[in-house]
């Protein structure tokens, strides 16, 4: 794959080499709806063109505000062929973030999806000038439709008919081509300036061996959010063809309509799919429930490399794990892993029971910096540094990266922007090991290394991790930084906690009630004394307590990538977090 570094060169070579009539798909109502390769070149240039008939400008940032499908894709290439700056914004951000993105960004044009809630817009509407509704017709009238714009686009084509190649080459390789707002765990958004060349970084790598003829890619991450950003252009280069799905709970019909080769997943996507596939377990019948926990705890244990377990593993793939399989479609041969650290013992289990697992790993400012791939991967760690990268350690043993993918700096944020030392480094925040074949093991973010009262450091993330494999566990967050010990809070499995209560007969109790019943205390002390048995004195948990609600990105507690956000369910859950430390708070 020859290298490219703009958007205009991207789209000049996917017009060159493919004719795919499956380029781009949308599931709706239970099947696929598909945008060939000439369509979508045909809309990118007629928005492009009517976007110049409205008067944009070149370096002018318009917001893109809706679902990913096909149209996102084709709206954010027309965007920054117009020689705009696309912002993408998720669409479950808290109100406070959306504000604070529109107005820091600048960004006085929007288009706007369906199903966006109403507390974004309408409730914000006064922000923007120009409102482009991406529904193919708009009767209202303070909205300008997509067919309309098109039909701008299309008259300009007539009147300048060089007008579009213009504006292909008007774009360069270090223009901003998009800002991306960071969903960090902690502190308020900042704007990272992308460039063309960061944006198409990763389609020269081969690492992979992407096949446009037998390669199928199920886009389920949220294309505001930079990874899946990347990996969405990269496909588009390759001539993949990029099924977009929104509603996790259609994933298995999707899979099975669709036979996806290829997923780009954070792991909170992983670890409840591994959630269910226990609960379907733990809910068969007497014969099939013991064989599956047969396999499973033979594919759980990472250690054994006996004879045994290889004469053994055969007859699990058969009976078991092939049809754990079948419910991703049967033909998935990679599954890329970002966004989150990937806990090694769930990687471990999907590797062994044929779903293909690959670490990597990036920030919003720099994505991607390494990733595992076939013949070069060390579950536990990200991987290598991509080509053109460098990677060193810095004081803290904090992650140092350079090169082609790094941004230009945070968009109207000076103070943030010396993230860059001297010599260029980008400062990631990230503290690491690198291993003498160059893989790279992130130990945790250097500002969410909890120290305790008595000096003691607690790295959160595994302990949360093992917390979180437990089936009454949906997500954990360890409190310990400015306290005495360690303790966690719970936010429990709802659905299996609704069986729970009707197996038990407390169906008439809250959750929060039954949350407190010692059938459901001893069980979670049940799993916490295992978890504890393999921690630092100073790492065990010595009380926790339960949140009868799941955590969400519309209520702040979750980033769009499906991080715990620390600083806001610490303070949000305070007089909570106090009564396990009875003494401190006196």
């Amino acid at each position: 794959m020859e290298n490219m570094t703009t958007v205009s060169e991207l789209l000049r070579h996917v017009e060159k080499k493919y004719k795919n009539p499956k380029a781009l798909n949308e599931f709706a109502k239970g099947a696929w709806i598909s945008t060939s390769t000439e369509e979508m070149l045909e809309q990118i240039r007629e928005i492009a063109l009517g976007l110049h008939a409205l008067g944009i400008k070149k370096g002018q940032k318009i917001a893109l505000l809706a679902f990913p499908n096909p149209q996102w894709s084709i709206i954010d290439m027309a965007i920054i062929v117009a020689g705009a700056i696309s912002v993408p914004i998720f669409p479950n951000i808290s109100d406070e973030s959306f504000v604070f993105e529109v107005e820091q960004s600048e960004a006085t044009t929007l288009f706007l999806g369906d199903g966006i809630p109403e507390r974004l817009y309408p409730a914000h509407k006064e922000l923007f000038k120009t409102v482009i509704c991406m529904h193919v017709q708009s009767s209202e009238p303070d909205k300008l439709s997509l067919e309309k714009l098109r039909e701008l686009g299309r008259n300009i084509d007539q009147q300048l008919p060089h007008k579009y190649e213009e504006l292909l080459e008007g774009a360069h390789s270090d223009d901003i081509a998009t800002i991306i707002y960071t969903s960090g765990s902690t502190g308020v958004p900042k704007g990272a300036e992308i460039s063309h060349r960061a944006i198409t970084s990763l389609i020269s790598f081969q690492g992979f061996n992407w096949d446009s003829n037998a390669d199928r890619y199920l886009s389920i991450l949220p294309l505001a959010h930079v990874f899946g950003r990347v990996m969405n252009f990269c496909f588009l280069a390759w001539g993949i063809s990029i099924y977009y799905l929104n509603d996790p709970n259609s994933l298995p019909l999707a899979c099975q309509l669709a036979h996806p080769t290829i997923l780009v997943v954070v792991p909170r996507v992983l670890e409840k799919v591994y959630i269910k596939m226990v609960e379907k377990v733990d809910q068969a019948g007497f014969f099939k429930r013991a064989i599956a926990h047969w396999a499973f705890d033979l594919a759980n244990d990472e250690h054994d490399e006996s004879l045994k377990k290889q004469l053994l593993h055969p007859i699990a793939d058969k009976i078991v794990y092939s049809t754990l399989r079948e419910a991703f479609g049967g033909s998935i041969r990679v599954i890329i892993s970002g966004g989150a650290p990937l806990s090694p013992h769930l990687a471990h289990f999907y590797i062994d029971i044929g779903l293909q697992v690959y670490e990597g790993w990036g920030l919003t400012e720099a994505c991607p910096i390494t990733v595992n791939y076939p013949e070069n991967r060390k579950v536990g760690t990200v991987g290598k540094a991509l080509p053109g990268m460098e990677m060193k350690l810095g004081p803290e043993d904090e992650i140092l990266v350079k090169g082609p993918i790094l941004m230009k700096g945070y968009y109207k944020n000076e103070v943030a922007s010396k993230s860059f030392d001297a010599d260029g480094w980008l400062k990631t925040g990230d503290k690491g090991a690198i291993d003498s074949e160059g893989y790279l093991t992130i130990i945790g973010r250097l500002k969410e290394l909890l120290k305790t009262s008595t000096g003691e450091y607690v790295v959160p993330v595994p302990i949360e991790q093992a917390l979180s494999k437990a089936p009454l566990v949906d997500m954990a967050m360890v409190v310990a930084d400015r306290r005495k010990y360690t303790t966690c809070l719970i936010f429990p499995n709802l659905n299996l906690l609704n069986k729970l209560k009707e197996s038990s007969g407390y169906t008439s109790l809250s959750h929060e009630d039954f949350l407190s019943t010692p059938l459901i205390r001893e069980q979670m002390q049940k799993v916490i004394d295992q978890i504890n048995e393999h921690l630092n004195k100073y790492e065990k948990i010595q009380d926790f307590r339960f949140i009868p609600h799941a955590p969400s990105v519309e209520s702040g507690e979750l980033t769009p990538s499906m991080k715990i956000r620390r600083d806001a369910v610490e303070q949000r859950y305070k007089e909570l977090i106090d009564t396990m430390y009875p003494k401190e708070s006196l």
